[in-house]
C-alpha cells in the first residue's frame, strides 16, 4: 500500500468505527495494519501517519474527517497529535 491507500484504509475504518461509536488505541490500529502488510514502527509514528489521513481527509470529505479525530486514541484517550 502506499501512502494514500493507507490514509484511505484509516479514513474507511474510521467511519465504520465511529458509525457505531467505537473508538480504538492506536496500537489496535496498528496491529490492523499489520495485518494489511503496513505496519507503523511505534505509535509515535502511528500518531503521525493518523494526523496525515486526518488532513487527507479534510476536503475530500468531512465527515471521515471528523470521524478520524474521534475515533483513534493514545494510550491516555487522546487525540494522539496533541
Amino acid at each position: 500500500m502506499n501512502r494514500e491507500e493507507i490514509y484511505d484504509f484509516i479514513g474507511t475504518l474510521a467511519i465504520a468505527l465511529y458509525s457505531q461509536k467505537i473508538s480504538i488505541s492506536l496500537s489496535a490500529l496498528n496491529s490492523i495494519l499489520a495485518d494489511k502488510g503496513v505496519e507503523y514502527g511505534n505509535n509515535r509514528g502511528l500518531g503521525s501517519g493518523v494526523s496525515a489521513a486526518w488532513r487527507h481527509w479534510e476536503k475530500k470529505d468531512p465527515v471521515i474527517h471528523h470521524a478520524i479525530a474521534f475515533t483513534f486514541r493514545d494510550k491516555d484517550g487522546n487525540i494522539p497529535w496533541e
